[in-house]
């Protein structure tokens, strides 16, 4: 649920959703060990750097707008299935897609999910039209990279990626990550 947000955003800006734009069905192959020795959290890795390295088109470490902006139409206009400019909430659903070896969810979350993707579709679909536009997209997408540019230079590096807090993980709920003291430059 949380990951869909998130996903949306960087793409997230980084639509993200977590529009979240998610990642595609299969990860690009990577060598063995690679994710862990550039990220030091296993093998296992992060969803969110995966998305990252996705989204890192020339592989410099650092997404620039233009770079989330593509991710964004690209996954956007994939979902479009019937190429009308706009998501229905059938086609946004669509938006995330599961690894193919990732385990069904369990049934108590599964319903959960399927209220917060319609929260969030209502959300964007700012005309109430019942489609979701690009245009629709873009302040939360926009938003959401500021949010990520830790340190307002308009480029979201690996380092200003959200740390999997306690928060994903099971047992007792942790501290919270503290935001930044001012936002983002725009």
């Amino acid at each position: 649920m949380m990951k869909t947000a998130a996903t949306l955003g960087l793409g997230f800006a980084l639509l993200s959703a977590g529009v979240a734009l998610a990642q595609p069905a299969t990860p690009p192959a990577a060598s063995p060990g690679a994710g862990e020795a550039r990220t030091g959290r296993g093998p296992r890795g992060d969803g969110g750097l995966r998305m990252f390295e996705l989204i890192d088109t020339n592989r410099d470490g650092r997404v620039v707008w233009d770079e989330a902006w593509i991710f964004v139409t690209t996954r956007f206009n994939t979902a479009d299935a019937d190429r009308s400019g706009g998501l229905s909430l059938e086609e946004f659903a669509a938006l995330r897609v599961r690894p193919e070896n990732a385990p069904a969810p369990r049934p108590e979350y599964a319903q959960r999910m399927e209220q917060m993707r319609g929260m969030m579709f209502r959300g964007l679909d700012a005309d109430r039209n019942g489609q979701v536009t690009l245009v629709e997209i873009r302040p939360m997408v926009e938003a959401r990279f500021r949010g990520m540019d830790a340190n307002g230079d308009n480029v979201v590096s690996r380092d200003e990626l959200p740390q999997r807090g306690a928060h994903h993980q099971r047992g007792p709920r942790g501290p919270q990550g503290d935001a930044p003291a001012t936002p983002p430059a725009r």
